[in-house]
């Protein structure tokens, strides 16, 4: 346990070095400091509060968060996050670490970087205007390898938030509203997440965005610029529309692109035959947009090293938090079935996975 919890810090240091949140960080989140070289805290327990809790560890800034236990930690409400954290979600011996039953909020925070955390809100929340994850007004915050199922408002709220990224995670099963994420301010960097079973944003980007090799799968709406009240400009690179028993349409794959949006579209593709076979094909409309001729942001081509159909390859394999848990097997699983299976939640038991839904650690 040690040894794990003293490469972890090392890692840290290494990546500190090079400007990064850690090494592998990418987008506009990449540039928060996380914890520094502040205080490691042990989480020992599952309880919701007191001595060694997982709130009580992330109630001061210049931390570095690191987990003797595994299993769920079962809120009893709405816990929030201080600046300057580095949450280490894979210091959790055995299956790993997870949060239930509450939002977990970096509301008007900074400089947060969360790995390998599974947030799952559910109707065991009974506020229903909290999302699984909320980073409204935050500034300076990385999400990676993070499971985020069952938010209630939104998976993912991040109005006001600026210089945020979501890399390498499951966005999925969104109840309540059944929306994935909603994103005002910005910049944001969307890069290789798995969206699944949302009736829209996936996300709502009411900002200059970078989306790049995402997988969404069985949408009503993917992703949607909405009429935003404002001007920005997205670059949508290598991604992978899926449709599936859910979808009513399959051209809102992208919906509300609206006349005063900027758009960089290519490689992405739709299928939408719901044959259980991934055999899609080009689909770069957007709207009425205008159409850019080369990516806003220069570092968007870059980020695009995987085709839209190698993306879906990488994206079931490695997406969400590891190692990888009962949920979000079945997340993945629905998806293997490229049209077939898929329905939208609005009770986590429904799913009919264990622990009344949540999955068991």
């Amino acid at each position: 346990m040690f040894r794990l919890h003293l490469n972890v810090f090392i890692m840290a240091l290494a990546s500190r070095a090079l400007g990064l949140a850690f090494d592998g960080a990418v987008g506009f989140g990449a540039i928060a400091t996380g914890g520094n070289s502040g205080t490691t805290v042990h989480v020992t327990n599952l309880l919701d509060s007191g001595s060694g809790s997982f709130r009580d560890a992330v109630s001061q800034s210049n931390r570095n968060i690191v987990f003797d236990v595994s299993g769920y930690i079962q809120l009893k409400s709405a816990v929030s996050l201080s600046s300057s954290l580095t949450i280490n979600g894979q210091s959790a011996p055995g299956n790993g670490i997870g949060i239930m039953g509450g939002e977990i909020s970096a509301s008007d925070k900074s400089n947060i970087i969360i790995r390998n955390l599974r947030m799952r809100q559910g109707t065991l929340d009974t506020d229903t205007g909290k999302s699984a994850f909320n980073m409204g007004g935050a500034s300076n915050v990385i999400l990676d390898h993070c499971s985020v199922e069952y938010g209630q408002w939104d998976s993912i709220d991040a109005v006001g938030a600026v210089n945020i990224t979501v890399s390498n995670s499951i966005i999925a099963l969104p109840i309540g509203q059944q929306f994935g994420a909603h994103v005002e301010t910005g910049p944001s960097t969307f890069y290789r997440n798995l969206w699944v079973s949302a009736h829209n944003r996936q996300p709502l980007s009411k900002d200059n965005t970078q989306y790049v090799n995402n997988v969404v799968y069985n949408y009503q709406a993917g992703y949607t610029s909405g009429n935003t009240g404002g001007v920005f400009s997205h670059d949508i690179i290598n991604n992978y529309f899926i449709t599936g028993p859910s979808t009513t349409s399959s051209k809102n794959a992208f919906y509300q692109m609206a006349a005063d949006q900027s758009v960089y579209a290519t490689g992405n593709y739709l299928d939408s035959n719901n044959d259980g076979q991934l055999n899609g094909a080009p689909d770069n409309t957007v709207g009425s947009s205008t159409v850019l001729s080369k990516p806003w942001a220069s570092t968007s081509l870059g980020l695009a090293t995987m085709s839209a159909a190698d993306a879906v390859t990488y994206v079931l394999a490695n997406a969400g938090a590891t190692p990888r848990d009962e949920l979000d097997t079945f997340v993945v699983n629905v998806v293997k079935s490229f049209g077939t299976q898929g329905t939208l939640y609005k009770n986590q038991a429904n799913t009919g996975v264990s622990n009344g839904g949540y999955g068991t650690l």
